[in-house]
């Protein structure tokens, strides 16, 4: 059998929750007795500390590294830009070089998994399937063209809808499409025309240890920790809590585009840090009993927070601040992890933190959430749906 190829954007030692979940999917195709590797960036946000292979470079466009026994090909990138002309000119060299590397290796690789950040990963899939005549398994994350068009990301309407087609058709033709809710599978049955057939439901994990340690739950404080896009909105959350006098602690933890316009909200119960280790998070963060997903009430199926997981394998009961009908809310909803906060409802804001102020309440979430980590997200089982697909 010849070898197997993970391609993504991102992988350790790049701290970032969906490049180590991609790097531990393919640690365990290796412990299966896999031959597979990587084709990645070099890190764009932050390094992990000195546990990992240091890269090495191989010439001006390449370096290789390990990890868990793992080989892994990078693509000699420039750290993550928050503006998006930048961004967009990052990805073309990432893709340039990426599609540039397949095309040599055609011959050495069996099948490739795709994950699809970024959105132009649509492209990658149809080249191999298309030119290189590979087999594809294309796991989708987020569907970037209806984020941009619902949030007015990208003021080119025509634009947005050659490259939806584009998408569409790169989904259609893929060996095994894989999506993380059962929603957003829905969704491409009915709006995409999908052929249901071919649609894998497999959701996230967390990638890091779950902890054993469990919270204060008589602390009245709270954190968020991730991206400070427009995606996560979590100005209207914050602006909300200010209105409505809520006697809770906030810190945040992150970066993005919204950086600078949060900060301006720094008040006694509000505190704002800049992005730190997971290691220095876990240690900030382990008392505290509830995390903040926040997500732009505009999006429903089309993106979900790989931060929740994380959240759980803290053991930390969520405060969803999203749509009803995402599916990062119905998954919470679901399985009982916590409440669901729809930020244009008083009643529904208020009403929360009355839950929350409930310490039954909040004992029977910390139960249900141990459940849930070990049954519906645990790591193996996953890894396991992944190893199905070869």
């Amino acid at each position: 059998m010849k070898k197997v190829l993970f391609h993504s954007l991102t992988i350790p030692p790049d701290n970032v929750s969906t490049g180590m979940l991609v790097g531990e999917i393919a640690a365990g195709f290796k412990k299966q007795n896999v031959e597979v590797e990587v084709l990645a960036s070099t890190p764009q946000y932050n390094v992990l500390n000195n546990e990992f292979t240091t890269i090495t470079k191989i010439n001006k466009n390449y370096s290789e590294s390990e990890y868990k026994n793992v080989k892994i090909v990078h693509v000699n990138s420039k750290k993550k830009s928050h503006k998006e002309g930048k961004r967009i000119f990052q990805w073309a060299h990432f893709h340039y070089y990426s599609l540039l590397f397949l095309y040599k290796s055609r011959n050495d690789y069996e099948q490739i998994f795709i994950f699809s950040y970024p959105p132009t990963m649509n492209i990658v899939s149809l080249f191999v399937k298309k030119v290189l005549k590979l087999k594809v398994n294309y796991s989708v994350w987020e569907l970037y063209p209806e984020i941009a068009s619902e949030l007015k990301l990208f003021n080119f309407p025509i634009i947005i809808s050659i490259f939806k087609k584009l998408d569409t058709y790169s989904m259609k033709n893929t060996d095994n499409l894989i999506v993380n809710s059962p929603e957003l599978k829905e969704y491409l049955f009915e709006k995409r025309k999908l052929s249901n057939k071919n649609i894998n439901v497999i959701t996230h994990f967390s990638p890091y240890q779950i902890s054993s340690k469990l919270p204060n739950l008589q602390l009245k404080k709270m954190f968020y920790a991730g991206n400070l896009g427009k995606p996560q909105n979590l100005e209207k959350f914050i602006q909300t809590m200010l209105d409505n006098n809520i006697d809770w602690m906030l810190d945040i933890y992150g970066a993005g585009t919204e950086y600078e316009k949060i900060k301006d909200y720094e008040n006694d119960n509000i505190t704002l840090n800049s992005h730190i280790s997971r290691q220095e998070l876990i240690t900030n963060v382990s008392d505290l009993p509830v995390a903040v997903v926040s997500l732009d009430s505009r999006i429903t199926v089309e993106g979900f927070p790989g931060k929740t997981f994380d959240y759980l394998s803290m053991n930390k009961i969520l405060l969803s601040v999203s749509n009803k009908d995402s599916a990062v809310a119905q998954f919470i909803n679901k399985h009982n992890l916590g409440i669901n906060i729809e930020l244009d409802s008083k009643k529904s804001f208020l009403d929360a933190f009355e839950k929350l102020a409930s310490l039954e309440y909040l004992k029977q979430t910390i139960s249900n959430i141990k459940k849930v980590n070990e049954n519906q997200i645990n790591k193996s089982k996953i890894i396991n749906d992944y190893f199905e697909l070869l």
